[in-house]
């Protein structure tokens, strides 16, 4: 009986044994997958932390305000990208800027950032500077083919205007 009874502890350990195997390979199976998940996710240039949003989520009533403000201005902008880059992969933006009555909007300062949709960690800030004729230039750089944004504003005097726009551009191959 003794020989019976040593058999079966034995038994019964090696089945204690190969659960408690069997449940810890399920959490280390886990642990594996949130590593690779965190990891691909922690350097994904398509997600992009917006600084201080509850500060802006809080101001929102003067965000629509400034938003309402542009809009009663009657400004009209449009965006031109060339479709060739220069030897260095920057491509020209050109803004035409007009008032309500298609008059150029002359001497504003405009502050224009780029990012392609997909890669919004990435902005680009462009340097933009006046043409003439109500026309402001800059250049970015195209890496991806796809939908870019464009935002920022053009001051002048007491005057805001926000440019929000987007563009389909192809990049070079």
């Amino acid at each position: 009986m003794t020989q019976l009874a040593a058999t079966i502890e034995q038994k019964e350990k090696t089945a204690q044994l190969m659960w408690l195997g069997f449940i810890l390979m399920f959490f280390l199976i886990q642990a594996v997958i949130w590593t690779v998940a965190i990891s691909a996710t922690a350097n994904d240039p398509s997600l992009a932390v917006v600084a201080d949003y509850d500060e802006k989520a809080l101001k929102w009533d003067e965000e629509k305000a400034r938003r309402t403000a542009s809009a009663q201005l009657g400004w009209h902008s449009e965006i031109v990208v060339d479709s060739e880059s220069d030897i260095y992969g920057f491509r020209n933006v050109r803004i035409k800027l007009q008032d309500a009555n298609l008059v150029p909007i002359e001497n504003a300062t405009v502050e224009l950032t780029a990012f392609h949709r997909a890669r919004a960690a990435e902005p680009q800030r462009i340097k933009i500077s006046g043409q003439g004729n109500g026309i402001y230039s800059g250049f970015v750089q195209v890496r991806k083919n796809g939908m870019w944004q464009f935002d920022g504003c053009a001051k002048r005097r007491d005057d805001t205007f926000l440019i929000n726009e987007r563009q389909s551009i192809m990049a070079d191959n």
